[in-house]
């Protein structure tokens, strides 16, 4: 699921974001222009629900959302114009004009930064007049401000974050180019707000995250070979942390992986998330004790992983505790995971055709979890990560044996023979509809 973010400013910094914002394909940026704050403000309310997080294309407008309590700050950001912003609108100022330029009027970005650039990059010898950022300071202040400096003689171009002092000044003028964000900025700030937009869907729904501590050994290892187990490890724990759909965290020497509780849930079910820690062990040749807490905030399921973590630490070799939000504990790597979550005709039917239920254990477990009335063969495909072959002869093979029933078909889009719309069955004549 992509993360919503709305996109508020100008045209031309609109159009950057977005540029920006369509490399990133955990986004789904959603740009609305604004000519003034009375529209800001509208936009602001009449979308709040509608995106996960606010971008803004500068600070003022941002200052004015919090200002009149229309955002919080933790709904929303700005990138900030750093010294890379100016460097590469003075660059291209230079190019443009053909010549070194040593007198330049600014404003917005911060005095000390510009300082600090010039002085990094030997260009002491240009004359900056400032116009530092100030949330009162109104439109024609400013526009004033770039029109003194360049009749004294003081500033031969001007350097403006505000597109309407921009239009002004080039109206005037008086030669003016546009201050905008670095795409470095841009891509910072939409990376804090992913991960801001990412907590908060966890805090808003059932969580689950698993504690992973390494336990010592009492075998002798080169620095090399630590070195070389720590990167496998590392690696072997992101491929489990990419089949959870979760995020993986280093925090106090413990290591977590956040997750849904479905998504958990789904692996234990078809044992994929045991089988693949047992891989690890094998593979990496370490024992590991890991704590799984569940909960309905990251904070809830936080503890009661610690505190499965802190239980393990207490029992003998590798270890696997599960406590969840009512803080009942399970033992999972003792835990014998049957068909028995199946319904009875499901049970039944497997016995007596001699069918393995791993995988429709997987298909029916899914299915309720998402509460799923109808689905297709690409869904399963998807959830099995499987052939489409292969799918359609596990769901004809459901069919035959009673446990599913065609309901419909999918419309003919391409070649070949439409594909069945099904939906369970779990006594007989009584589908799951």
């Amino acid at each position: 699921m992509k993360i919503k973010i709305g996109a508020i400013g100008a045209v031309d910094s609109l159009k950057k974001l977005v540029e920006v914002a369509s490399k990133d394909n955990r986004i789904q940026l959603i740009g609305f222009p604004y000519d003034n704050y009375d529209e800001l403000t509208n936009i602001l309310r009449e979308n709040k629900t509608k995106v996960d997080q606010w971008i803004f294309s500068g600070q003022y407008p941002y200052d004015y959302a919090i200002r009149h309590q229309i955002i919080n700050e933790e709904d929303g950001s700005f990138p900030p114009l750093h010294g890379i912003s100016f460097l590469g609108t003075f660059l291209k100022i230079i190019k443009e004009r053909g010549h070194f330029v040593s007198k330049i009027s600014l404003d917005t970005i911060d005095k000390k930064i510009v300082q600090q650039l010039l002085s990094e990059f030997s260009l002491e010898d240009c004359l900056i007049s400032f116009s530092s950022y100030e949330y009162d300071k109104s439109y024609e202040e400013i526009v004033a401000f770039h029109v003194e400096q360049h009749r004294l003689g003081n500033s031969e171009v001007a350097i403006t974050g505000f597109l309407s002092v921009y239009l002004e000044l080039t109206k005037r003028n008086i030669p003016c180019y546009r201050l905008v964000p670095s795409e470095l900025a841009i891509q910072k700030e939409l990376d804090l707000l992913v991960t801001r937009a990412q907590s908060q869907l966890y805090e808003n729904s059932k969580v689950t995250i698993i504690g992973i501590d390494v336990l010592e050994n009492n075998q002798q290892y080169t620095i090399y070979e630590k070195q070389k187990q720590s990167l496998e490890l590392e690696r072997e724990l992101l491929e489990l942390t990419e089949k959870l759909n979760g995020s993986l965290r280093k925090e106090s020497g413990r290591v977590y992986i956040y997750t849904t509780h479905g998504d958990f849930e789904l692996s234990l079910i078809d044992e994929s998330i045991l089988q693949t820690i047992r891989e690890i062990q094998l593979s990496t040749n370490v024992e590991m004790n890991i704590g799984v807490g569940s909960g309905y905030t990251v904070y809830e399921a936080k503890m009661n992983s610690n505190l499965a973590c802190e239980e393990g630490k207490q029992r003998e070799g590798s270890n696997m505790i599960y406590i969840d939000e009512n803080k009942k504990l399970q033992d999972i790597l003792n835990r014998d995971i049957n068909s028995d979550t199946l319904p009875e005709l499901w049970q039944e039917t497997f016995k007596k055709h001699n069918y393995n239920a791993t995988i429709p254990l997987k298909i029916y477990r899914y299915i309720k979890l998402k509460q799923i009335n109808q689905f297709g063969s690409d869904l399963i495909t998807n959830l099995l990560k499987n052939t489409d072959r292969n799918t359609r002869r596990i769901l004809s093979d459901l069919e035959k044996m009673g446990l599913l029933e065609s309901v419909d078909e999918e419309p003919l889009g391409k070649r070949g023979r439409p594909k069945k719309i099904y939906t369970i069955v779990t006594e007989i004549n009584s589908a799951i509809i």
